[in-house]
Formats: structure tokens, C-alpha cells, sequence
């Protein structure tokens, strides 16, 4: 519960923090990519859905890979350790998806502590008592530790200011039953199923798609979301004594944005608003209450923008009215950020004829303007992209030259209008990139992986793709990179964590990766085999899902012995 619920509880702090007040709490980095393609927009006349989720490869939101066959379940994909099932992924009729996005689920009231007695506050014309609740909780290897928790009718109280406490306040409460979700999707024999995991008002805020065998595609804003005055703006703390800023209810799923079987034949959602899907999207904020079509949690407008993943994602989508599998997964790990030719073009003309930068200027130009592991033009581009983001007129030339929206309204990107000073900018932070790789790396002809890295423990290995929309360059293959090290090495520690690729045919086909590896335990093969493998690749393997596949890749069978209380190995066929 802590893990789904995070995202409404984020809600909720971030709302404390527009309000000026620091809840003393870091929030976790999340994100997602998820596309979906209708069979008349796919080669194999089947629908074929990107699983795509971007967080910590550690820790709380670490992802497990699963195959169930169980009675009448049965299914492929990741779980969290513990879920009885299928996370992400799919079942025999249907795949499904989530990325981070959603209407609002969470708020903070503003309550009026008596000034002489602060275990009070006012509601309307009254005082009510603050309900005080001892807990104790169990440490390791220290003393257990006792903490007082205070409570009032809008929820738990997070922090205090003078005679001010604020209440933070999420819907998901003992109505909300989450592996309701899950069962409704493992055991869904269409799109239907996904629908109906929407409408159990448990799912947390998300953006759920679906593609089933049938060839429908299907996607839902959802979350429990609370029903709100308009009278009040509740991106930060209302106020609590005022009876008119309580909750109404919660909204039945009909009021969720849906949409089943867009015409466009294509879909996609990677963090982005919903007007920002696909070309002429069939949802738009005017008329319908905000907090139902996004919150402030989840972008710069609830509206009228896209990032760099989005924009890439639409480029490819609405360009391929024919999809293979080969280019889905090209799609999948793909590792051109949107806008770098704008980039390349204005550094051309900028640098114009200076002779000490002009042959890696020329490089760039005659580059396919991919961050592939072994790519020396990428690593290039990437020093001066972070040397350009510690400039003072950085975000300034940024502005100036991206125009991601352009693509979601089916136009051409206004042209690139740069002052004088402006192209001073970018060729002065263009030569210091180059003197800072020298200083740093000793060269300036190194691959993108001699930074670039995926590893654990010691062993590290080439990985492409980038994160950090601030530089330019993420790509849909994200990676969150670390600090450089002693080696100005940058390891990922986030990004990319169970990628999926399913082809809705009979039966589904479907392609897997994780960052790492499977294991946490060093002895395994399976420690690092993927880091080293398919993910440094970037390559998806087949999944096994099938019984019949998985036959003949078992290493190693426990039989769980339910009448007594051992596990036993048993030796694989």
C-alpha cells in the first residue's frame, strides 16, 4: 500500500510545499513510457502494447520478473515481491500497462489551532479535539521507537506552523480494495477487464492502458478522486474550518477520461497531459472540473505541453501506419532525443567557421544523432548539453529553440530565431564541453559508454540512452544517471526497470529486459546477467511465457510440500 499510495501522498506534500510549507519528506522520481497501436496501424494485423515503467532499480519499487500458471491464471510479466499477481504485463486475452499521471487524489487543509489550547481546531462555528494515537515501531538492531501521531476529520496532520496545523488528505481509505485491480486485469478476457479495474475506484492515479487479442485498445485517467467545490483551489492548503471545502464524494469511474479505440489507431501516454496522446486527442481540458483531467503535481500546466518522450513517442507512432514487431521494439529502446536535429543545426550555424571546434561541429552534423553505447558524437553532444544547463542564459536558448508541441498539433516547429548573443552562447559552451571532456576523461574522442554505465558492485558495463529532459536528452530509452564518480562515470540507478513489448496475437507473443539482473544474491548467475547482457544491448529477449517454452529454459524447480511446512528442490527436467 505504501508503494501505490505514494503517488497520492505526493499529491498531497506537494500541495503543502505550493503552500510554502516543507514537509520535511523526498519524494521518490517517477516515470513511464506506455504506447499502444491498433491492429489497422500494425503489420501483423495485431494490437501491440509498450510496458514501460521508469523507477529506482532498488529498494521499495523493485520489479520482479513472473510467469503464473495457476487453475486459470496465467500470465507474464513483473510483480512486486509479495503480490500474488501479475503486476505489469499480461495474461492470455490482455495486456496491460500504467504510467505515472493522473487527476488530483490528494489535498491539504489549513486548520486554525486554538492559540491557548493546540490540541483543538476550528471547524465552522466549533472546536474539535485533535485525536492523539501512539505508535510504536520495531527497528533493526536499535530500541523500538515510540512516535504520537495527531489526527483530525481532513486526515493526518503533517506538520505545524504558530497556531496553523496542516492536514494532508488522501481518498484510498478502507473502501479502496487494490488487489481488486489486479484481479480484474489478471483474469480479464478483454479490454472490459481493464475497465472494470478502473471502476473499482482503487486503482491510484494513472494513466491504465490495454490492448487485448480481440484488437481492442483502451485507456483510462484513473484514480479515486475525490469530488470538489469550484469555489476553491485545491493545488494548495484550503482552509479546514470552512465547512464548503470538504469533500463531496468520491467521482463514479463514467467521469474518468476513457477512451476505447481512438481513430488515430495509435496511443500513447509517457508522463504527459491528456491532450498531449496523439494527434488531434479526443480529450481537452475546457469543460470538465481540472482536477479530473490532471494535477499540479504532474507538470508545469494541467495542459498545452509535452516532453521530449512524448513528442518522440507521437513522431514515431503517427509516422508508421504499418508497425512490425522489429520496429516495436526498436521503438521500445529507442535512443534519438526529440528535437536534437533543431540543436545540431543551430550549433552549425552558430560555431560557422571557427576552425578549433569546426571538425567536431562537422561530426555532429554527419552523425545519426543517436545516444548508442558506442557513439562518440553522442558523448559529445551530451558534455555540451550539461555544460549548456550550468550557463545563465541556458534555459533562455533552451526556449528559444524547442518546440516539442508542435508535434502533438500536427505542425511544423516554429523556425529557430537566435540572436547574436544567443549564438555566442552556444559555441562558447560548445568549446568548453569539449575542454571539459579533456580535463575530465583525457580525450575527446570517447564513446557515450565510457560515462555512461549500468553496473552493481564493481563491474559496470556501456549502456545507451539518456534522462534529463533539462539537457536534452532524454530518449524513450530513459535512464536516470548518478553523479560522475572518481572515473567520471555516471552508473544508472533508475529508469528503464522491467520493459515490455507484447504483441496481442493467438497466442500473445511478448519480449522482456530488466536493468540488472533477477537475483540479489552475488553468487547467482543471475546478478548481473542482464546489465551485462540484454540491457548494455539493448536488446529485448523473448519472454517464455508458454509453458512449452519455458519447458526447455528451467534451470532449477522448488515444489512447495502445502501439507507440511518445507520447500524442496526438485531436480528440473
Amino acid at each position: 500500500r505504501m508503494f501505490l499510495y505514494n503517488w497520492s501522498i505526493d499529491e498531497a506534500l506537494n500541495d503543502l510545499r505550493r503552500g510554502g510549507i516543507e514537509p520535511g519528506f523526498t519524494s521518490p522520481r517517477r516515470a513511464s513510457n506506455q504506447w499502444a497501436v491498433a491492429p489497422e496501424r500494425s503489420a501483423s494485423g495485431h494490437a501491440m502494447l509498450l510496458i514501460d515503467p521508469h523507477l529506482a532499480w532498488w529498494g521499495v519499487s523493485r520489479f520482479w520478473e513472473v510467469r503464473m500458471h495457476a487453475g486459470e491464471l496465467h500470465g507474464s510479466g513483473v510483480t512486486l515481491a509479495g503480490n500474488p499477481y501479475i503486476g505489469l504485463g499480461h495474461n492470455e486475452h490482455l495486456a496491460w500497462a500504467m504510467t505515472t499521471g493522473g487527476p488530483d487524489t490528494g489535498d491539504v487543509f489549513e486548520l486554525e489551532l486554538d492559540p491557548d489550547d493546540h490540541s483543538r481546531y476550528r471547524y465552522g462555528n466549533e472546536w474539535r479535539p485533535i485525536e492523539t494515537r501512539e505508535v510504536t515501531l520495531n527497528v533493526r538492531d536499535a530500541e523500538p521507537r515510540t512516535v504520537s501521531l495527531r489526527f483530525s476529520a481532513h486526515g493526518p496532520i503533517v506538520a505545524t506552523a504558530g497556531d496553523t496545523a496542516y492536514a494532508a488528505r488522501i481518498p484510498y481509505d478502507e473502501n479502496a480494495n487494490p488487489m481488486a485491480v489486479w484481479e480484474a486485469l489478471n483474469f480479464a478476457e478483454d479490454y472490459r477487464g481493464a475497465q472494470a479495474a478502473g471502476a473499482t475506484l482503487s486503482m491510484f492515479p494513472q494513466n491504465l492502458m490495454a490492448a487485448d487479442t480481440d484488437g481492442n485498445i483502451f485507456y483510462q485517467r484513473t484514480g479515486r478522486v475525490p469530488v470538489r467545490s469550484g469555489e476553491f483551489d485545491y493545488s494548495k492548503p484550503v482552509d479546514g474550518s470552512n465547512p464548503a471545502t470538504d469533500w463531496q464524494g468520491i467521482h463514479p469511474a463514467d467521469d474518468l477520461l476513457t477512451v476505447v479505440n481512438p481513430s488515430q489507431g495509435y496511443m500513447q501516454n509517457c508522463n504527459i497531459p491528456p491532450d498531449a496522446m496523439m494527434v488531434d486527442s479526443p480529450f481537452r481540458l475546457d469543460g470538465q472540473p481540472g482536477y479530473l483531467f490532471s494535477s499540479a503535481n504532474y507538470g508545469p500546466a494541467l495542459d498545452g505541453w509535452t516532453n521530449q518522450r512524448g513528442a518522440r513517442a507521437i513522431e514515431l507512432l503517427a509516422g508508421d501506419d504499418s508497425v512490425t514487431v522489429a520496429e516495436a521494439l526498436d521503438y521500445a529502446v529507442d535512443v534519438k532525443p526529440f528535437g536534437i536535429d533543431r540543436w545540431i543545426d543551430a550549433l552549425d550555424a552558430a560555431v560557422a567557421r571557427d576552425a578549433e571546434t569546426r571538425p567536431a561541429v562537422d561530426g555532429l552534423m554527419a552523425w545519426d544523432r543517436r545516444l548508442t553505447r558506442d557513439s562518440v558524437d553522442a558523448l559529445r553532444y551530451a558534455y555540451w548539453r550539461l555544460t549548456l544547463a550550468d550557463h545563465a542564459d541556458g534555459n533562455a536558448v533552451r526556449a528559444a529553440i524547442d518546440d516539442h508541441y508542435a508535434v502533438v498539433e500536427g505542425r511544423a516547429p516554429d523556425p529557430v530565431a537566435l540572436d547574436e548573443d544567443q549564438q555566442a552562447v552556444l559555441a562558447d559552451t560548445f568549446a568548453a564541453a569539449l575542454a571539459r571532456m579533456t580535463e575530465e576523461i583525457g580525450t575527446t574522442q570517447a564513446p557515450w559508454g565510457r560515462v555512461f554505465r549500468v553496473g552493481r558492485d564493481d563491474a559496470s558495463w556501456p549502456v545507451g540512452g539518456g534522462g534529463g529532459d533539462q539537457y536534452g536528452l532524454t530518449t524513450l530509452r530513459t535512464i536516470g544517471y548518478l553523479e560522475p564518480n572518481e572515473r567520471f562515470e555516471r552508473w544508472g540507478d533508475r529508469g528503464q526497470t522491467s520493459t515490455q513489448v507484447v504483441e496481442l496475437s493467438t497466442p500473445i507473443r511478448s519480449w522482456i529486459y530488466l536493468p540488472v539482473g533477477q537475483s540479489d544474491r552475488p553468487g547467482s548467475p543471475h546478478y548481473t546477467d542482464q546489465a551485462a547482457g540484454p540491457f548494455s544491448e539493448r536488446r529485448l529477449k523473448p519472454s517464455w511465457w508458454l509453458p512449452e517454452d519455458l519447458a526447455g529454459n528451467i534451470e532449477s524447480r522448488t515444489v512447495l510440500d502445502l501439507t507440511g511446512s518445507s520447500a524442496t528442490p526438485a531436480p528440473a527436467p
